[in-house]
């Protein structure tokens, strides 16, 4: 990426199953669902592929579980890259719910940074 022109910062919870795909996806979305860019199409002369977007997640366990596939399948343009650093948290619920797929009782908070530039 030669410039970073926007940082999102999100914030992604899984209450019950402890997926950290569904915090993950719930991160990214929460970081760029209410931002606006129309500037971008400008820089990129209307090329969206030509947008870099790098994805920073931090995710505090089962990170080899995550599918980044779905991650990617969010942004609606660019060449998106994601980097997996361990982080976020693991929360006590204070509940096992069999019926919600729980495995424990633990929350998955799964923390993102997202660089959008050129």
């Amino acid at each position: 990426m030669k410039q970073v022109m926007f940082v999102e910062l999100g914030m992604g919870v899984d209450l019950h199953g402890q997926d950290v795909t569904k915090a993950a996806v719930r991160a990214v979305r929460n970081a760029i669902e209410r931002n606006s860019m129309p500037g971008m199409r400008a820089l990129v002369n209307g090329d969206t592929s030509k947008m870099r977007v790098r994805v920073h997640l931090a995710v505090p366990a089962d990170a080899e579980k995550l599918d980044q596939e779905a991650v990617r399948a969010v942004f609606p343009y660019g060449d998106v890259s994601i980097t997996v650093d361990s982080g976020g948290m693991l929360a006590p619920s204070g509940i096992f719910l069999a019926d919600k797929d729980d495995r424990n009782e633990l929350i998955y908070v799964v923390n993102a940074a997202i660089e959008v530039g050129i």
